[in-house]
Order: structure tokens, then sequence, then C-alpha cells
């Protein structure tokens, strides 16, 4: 309430925005105002006083305390009743997660989820900011020091593909020239695969200098999206084959006889250092690491 009328300045806007008449507002103020023995808004021009200033000051590290200790209090109930969200990269999204995602749902669907799928360099930042519960990305994302704990889950040779008419695969031989004279989709690069693409701007994507990435012609946040431009057109992408075996077999798209060593999946769980995984992050972690144990590397 206290952010809000400093924010908003007029009783009225706030409000509005709290979802409460304004004689409401007023009220509560005043009783606040009595509780605490200071006037904490100015009622002309409804600014702070000195004493709302320290309300202000000491009301965001409140508010912050207070979701923590709903956080905890949500982890007692279990895992029946419980909330999740997770920011997964657009492999393990595609390879596992969304998978584990229905099977935890179907077992538990009173469970409340946020799933996003995201670029990887995203996923370890909502961890971070409390944002996201678990993060499922490229564990490149994961800032070096001591505020995540991280798990590996995969690492394996990925392989270009394109649609199965596309003029790469009537090539006797593919080079690297031949691989960066197309358009890329999918996520921005992690620095070990950066190493090996060119510096400038090539038809396959650039290398951002801000944030030292290289970056694909085309960025998309989901496999589907990276596979559905693909079908339409002469753009290739990473994967490992078992993203794309029924398009393989249907005849739609092909994996392209080019060996690139550096072309490497590397993704893992990541987790806020100190923060204690809810019932739901364990459950979805271990539906993962099933469904990840059937897969071949």
């Amino acid at each position: 309430m206290v952010q809000i009328l400093a924010r908003r300045r007029h009783f009225g806007l706030a409000a509005k925005e709290l979802g409460m008449s304004q004689p409401s507002l007023t009220r509560s103020l005043k009783q606040l105002e009595s509780e605490l023995g200071a006037r904490l808004f100015d009622r002309q021009g409804v600014a702070p006083t000195l004493f709302g200033e320290i309300v202000l000051r000491h009301g965001a590290r409140a508010l912050a305390e207070f979701e923590e200790i709903a956080r905890e209090i949500a982890l007692a109930k279990g895992l029946e009743i419980g909330e999740l969200s997770i920011a997964a990269g657009l492999y393990p999204a595609d390879i596992s997660a969304e998978k584990a995602l229905g099977l935890l749902i179907g077992t538990h669907p009173r469970l409340r989820v946020d799933f996003r799928a995201m670029n990887w360099e995203s996923a370890a930042r909502q961890v971070l900011d409390g944002s996201a519960d678990l993060g499922f990305a490229e564990l490149a994302g994961a800032p070096d020091g001591d505020e995540l704990t991280v798990e590996p889950v995969r690492t394996s040779q990925s392989h270009f593909f394109c649609r199965a008419d596309h003029p790469l695969l009537r090539k006797e031989h593919v080079t690297a020239e031949d691989i960066f004279g197309y358009p890329w989709v999918g996520p921005s690069m992690p620095g070990r695969i950066s190493a090996f693409l060119p510096s400038g701007d090539m038809p396959c994507g650039y290398f951002d200098a801000a944030s030292d990435r290289f970056r694909c012609r085309v960025l998309v946040g989901s496999f589907s999206s990276a596979k559905a431009v693909v079908m339409e057109s002469l753009a290739i992408c990473g994967g490992i084959p078992f993203q794309i075996e029924r398009e393989i077999r249907e005849g739609a798209l092909a994996v392209i006889p080019f060996e690139a060593p550096w072309l490497r999946l590397n993704y893992g769980f990541m987790l806020k250092r100190g923060r204690t995984p809810s019932p739901a992050a364990v459950a979805f972690m271990d539906s993962v690491r099933r469904i990840e144990s059937t897969i071949p590397p």
C-alpha cells in the first residue's frame, strides 16, 4: 500500500491499483499511522514524510522477507498444492523437460507451474534473481562463484540438420564454409562454441561484441520454432538425431554429413545456492533424470 501510494502520488489512482475504494485506502493509511505513531504522507501532494521515507526504505526488504516466508510455508505444505517456476533452455526443454512436466502434472494435477522456455543466457539470471525456482539450461550460463549449485545432466554431440531437399545434401563433401554460408536457427552460442565460429558478420550469424557471443541469424526460444523455420527455408539448425527422428522418418528433414566436434550440448540443473528446492522441483528433476537415461548420448 505505502509503496503504491508513494509511486502514484494520488489516493484515487493508488486505490484503483490496489483494487479497493479510496475511503478504504484512507482508513488503512490512518490505521497504519496510528499504529506507528507518525504521519507517513502529507495529504497535500501525497508526498511521503520523513517517517514515510523510513517505511518505504524498509518496505521492499520486508516484502522480500514475507515472500520468502510464504515460499517456505508452501514447501512445508508439500507437493500436492505446491508451486514451481522453471526457466528452461531451448534444447533441454525439447529433449526432456516438457515431457517431464507432463508426467509431473499427470501425477500431481493441483500443482501450479510456470514453465518458461528461453535462451539459455536468461535462465541463470532468473534463478539468481529468484524469479525461477529452477534453471534447466546450458551450463555456460552459470556464473563463476558460489551463487549457484549446478548438476550436469547431458553432454551430447550435436549435428546440423536441414530440410530434405536442401542443396547441401547434394554436395559430395560439405565444408565449414558451406555450413557458414546458410542462416542458422537456434539460441546464441556459448563461448566454448563461439571460439570456432566466424568473428564477423556471415550468412550463418554474427558475433555480438557487446555480449561476447555468436548469435545465430535467427534466434528462437523453442526447438519446435527452429524446426518450423528450417522446414520452410534453407536455414539449418543443430540438434541430436533423437530430436528429429520423426521428421527424418517422414522424409522432411535430414542430418547434414558434416562433423563439428565443437557443436555439443552441455546442459543441466541450476539452483540458487542455499535455497531449499521445493518438493515439486525435486519431483521434476527426478522425472527429467529418468527420461534422460532413456535417450541416446
